[in-house]
């Protein structure tokens, strides 16, 4: 007597095995978060040429801008050089496709309107004292919430005055 399956039948059960494995990956409910929050959301955000920005001139002399001067409504999200070790805000970026950008003081090219507090709270320079078009918000580490917290409270308040998150190198 024969040890084994001819090969005939291996290959058969093989095809099987796949054909099943190939039918059941289609079964799973999608990751998508445009599926998940809604193609009408999604439409709402436009994409447009980069605006010029206004330029400020730091103690140092080289140019710097805490605004872009913009007709889109869009605010820009800045963290340190240590929020990618943060696993909740990769996951919170991740899932909303969020457009974010992680400066080094050394090689930022731009400084904050806005930045959060270690309460969570926002704290403006200048005026107005709320979010507009084309802020630059600096989402800082510490205090008693964790930066997925903080970009979650931003995005709150920047969705109550129907701004979205752009991607500041694209403006400037």
């Amino acid at each position: 007597m024969r040890r084994g399956a001819r090969p005939a039948v291996r290959a058969a059960r093989a095809v099987a095995l796949a054909s099943a494995a190939l039918l059941l990956t289609g079964c799973a409910q999608s990751v998508d978060p445009i599926e998940r929050l809604g193609k009408k959301a999604a439409q709402g955000v436009r994409h447009s040429a980069p605006a010029q920005v206004r330029p400020l001139l730091a103690r140092t002399g080289t140019r710097m801008a805490d605004h872009v001067a913009t007709t889109d409504r869009v605010v820009f999200l800045t963290y340190g050089a240590g929020a990618e070790r943060d696993r909740r805000l990769a996951t919170l970026v991740g899932e909303l496709h969020l457009p974010v950008t992680v400066l080094t003081r050394a090689e930022a090219p731009a400084r904050w309107r806005a930045r959060t507090t270690r309460h969570g709270r926002l704290v403006y320079r200048g005026t107005p004292r709320h979010l507009t078009p084309g802020d630059i918000i600096r989402i800082t580490p510490g205090g008693e919430s964790t930066l997925a917290e903080r970009t979650a409270q931003v995005l709150k308040e920047a969705r109550e005055r129907h701004l979205t998150p752009g991607k500041l190198t694209d403006y400037l």
